[in-house]
């Protein structure tokens, strides 16, 4: 087994010389200052190159040396220095060595293990600590095969707690995206309320409506030569009398008409209307309802525990940014049903002028078939021959129907490219985001199955939690956590077995058991104790 032999220490911050020649057991003793700790610090430098203080020189010099022999004759020495680069040195007399830091840390798994100190620091650092003893092999390619990319996280961290930060932010997208979703969901119902129930914008598209209208008007002007024959048969006067009653049903028919695209008009633009009054509403009551959510988060904020604080402002943070979106989005819509407006507007100003000639042409129709019924009463029976009568009814109809159908297809369209652009790729996105969460928390299940654990009755959830026998860190009693620590150190503790307690004079009747175990075990132990107005004192007790 491998100690330390020899100790050399000049003018290391309060020690400006020292020799020690440890044995198995040393009670390191002395008063607050004396010593004690500049002991252990000056052995974590030799052995690590790590340093807890900034000035570690003693004042007025310029370096400091430390000199550390081991049992089987490794020696190292290092010195640090103020005004010019530190020294390392590591040899054997017998064999040749590695001078490397890589070398004197694997002698002692990386630092040395201090249990007291290990049980006065918090569960999320004991956890780290012991992470940090879970040999998972893992590389960046790992991650990129896992998840198809490098998620952001700390890379720093041990890869069960990368693989937590992973699924916590893959979780958070996720959740964001299906607010945009629920936000994008409730807009295409919005459009479906307005629309015709079963309403299919691809069977509307392709319908000509001028072919439409073209046919009743060939079937009406057919119908019309066949009244005109008729009329001719039945005499002049009768015939003008019914060429007046035509005119008067024509005049009549295109009132109806007009009257129902202005109706549909209207109703469209009545329509647009409400739906820029709720979308203002929701715009206008945007900053209202922030400032309330703000109100609301800010009471429960005051009633929650300081380690809320920061999960709360991001929930007003999310509630802004959900309101600020929805917000923004029905200014859009606003935008568009203006346009309708404008656009509907524009056609219900036109039909007055549309119908001032149409009029005009049927007056002018009439005036010329009066004057022009004694030349056409020799055709008349030839017409009643050839030509059939056609209800326009159902022709009439079908076009009105189209017409009214079509005035639904611009929101039915905007409706689909809302489907096509935003909510599909948005779905797609959180079925992968769903995916990647569960691939993350299944990873730390299967990657545990690989790792060596250092203590029997530890385990480690998917979760990255540490357990003793199944009971949490933080839930150990102060006997179960002493006894762990000491257990951990021991495993942690590499070829070179040392074990340093500091504040030895705390541990009470646990003294007794530990030095009767030491006398039987492979670790050389350094027992620092406080004893008041005592200086520096080291008691070798040999096993």
């Amino acid at each position: 087994m491998l100690h330390i032999k020899r100790i050399e220490i000049k003018d290391w911050l309060g020690i400006k010389e020292l020799v020690v020649s440890p044995g198995k057991i040393n009670k390191v003793d002395g008063d607050s200052g004396a010593g004690k700790t500049s002991l252990i610090e000056a052995l974590e430098k030799a052995l690590t190159n790590n340093s807890r203080r900034t000035e570690v020189i003693s004042h007025g010099r310029k370096e400091a040396e430390l000199f550390v022999e081991l049992t089987d004759g490794l020696q190292i020495t290092r010195k640090v220095r103020s005004e010019k680069a530190d020294y390392f040195r590591v040899k054997h007399d017998s064999k040749a060595v590695n001078s490397t830091e890589g070398f004197i840390r694997k002698l002692i798994n990386g630092e040395i293990f201090r249990p007291i100190e290990f049980m006065q620091k918090d569960a999320k650092e004991q956890t780290e600590i012991i992470l940090n003893m879970l040999q998972i092999d893992w590389t960046i390619e790992s991650i990129k095969a896992w998840f198809g990319e490098m998620p952001e996280a700390d890379y720093q961290l041990h890869i069960l707690q990368i693989l937590k930060q992973i699924e916590s932010a893959y979780f958070e997208e996720r959740s964001s995206i299906n607010r945009e979703v629920n936000l994008l969901r409730a807009n295409i119902e919005g459009i479906k309320r307005d629309l015709p129930p079963n309403y299919d914008g691809e069977e509307w598209r392709g319908v000509d409506l001028q072919q439409l209208y073209r046919r009743l008007s060939e079937a009406q002007e057919s119908n019309k030569k066949l009244e005109e024959a008729k009329s001719l048969i039945d005499g002049l006067t009768l015939r003008i009398d019914d060429i007046k009653r035509r005119s008067a049903n024509k005049t009549e028919e295109k009132n109806l008409d007009y009257r129902r695209q202005r109706d549909a008009l209207t109703d469209g633009i009545k329509r647009l209307e409400d739906r820029v009054e709720q979308d203002q509403k929701i715009i206008d009551d945007g900053d209202r309802r922030i400032t309330e959510s703000s109100l609301q988060l800010d009471n429960e904020l005051e009633q929650a525990i300081e380690r809320l604080k920061l999960q709360y402002q991001q929930k007003k943070i999310n509630v802004r940014e959900d309101v600020q979106r929805e917000v923004e989005l029905n200014k859009g819509y606003v935008s568009e049903h203006r346009q309708l407006i404008a656009e509907k507007t524009l056609s219900l100003n036109n039909i007055a002028e549309h119908e001032r000639k149409d009029m005009e042409k049927i007056a002018d129709h009439e005036a010329n078939l009066i004057a022009a019924e004694k030349a056409k009463s020799g055709d008349a029976e030839q017409v009643i021959a050839d030509v059939e009568w056609i209800e326009p009814e159902p022709l009439q109809a079908a076009a009105h129907k189209a017409a009214e159908m079509k005035e639904y297809l611009r929101e039915w369209e905007r409706m689909n490219d809302i489907i096509r652009e935003k909510l599909s790729p948005k779905e797609a996105r959180a079925a992968d985001l769903t995916a990647k969460i569960e691939k993350a928390r299944e990873l730390p299940k299967e990657l545990l199955k690989t790792a060596a654990l250092p203590v029997d009755g530890l385990t480690v959830d998917d979760k990255g939690r540490i357990r003793i026998d199944g009971t949490l860190l933080d839930g150990l009693s102060e006997g179960e956590s002493f006894e762990f620590a000491f257990k951990l150190a021991k495993a942690q503790a590499g070829e070179l077995k040392v074990i340093c307690l500091d504040g030895w004079q705390n541990l009470g009747s646990k003294q007794q058991a530990i030095l009767e175990a030491a006398q039987h075990d492979d670790y050389q132990y350094f027992l620092l104790s406080t004893v008041e107005g005592k200086d520096l004192n080291i008691e070798t007790v040999e096993g």
